[in-house]
């Protein structure tokens, strides 16, 4: 991961979320393979409790894409309807 001397406090955090989230999951199968995606799958779940704290529309925009219910459109968007009903 590169780190620059002027790297956001937000970028930052980030950045270690994304660390403490990967560190609990196993990576040691193929890249691209449908045992890789399913990782990567608990990752964005892992993330999305990890976000909670610094970006909670982040992380209610996470939780809507992995556990919302089946839909023909993209489940993050009523999180984003949310975020600017709010503004």
């Amino acid at each position: 991961m590169n780190e620059t001397p002027t790297a956001a406090p937000h970028d930052i955090a980030l950045a270690c979320a994304i660390t403490r989230a990967a560190a609990v999951l196993r990576f040691d199968n193929k890249p691209g393979s449908l045992e890789r995606q399913c990782t990567l799958g608990l990752f964005v779940a892992a993330l999305s409790d990890r976000l909670a704290l610094a970006f909670p529309q982040s992380s209610d925009a996470l939780k809507a894409v992995v556990f919302s219910p089946a839909t023909n459109g993209n489940p993050a968007e009523s999180s984003e309807r949310q975020l600017k009903q709010r503004a």
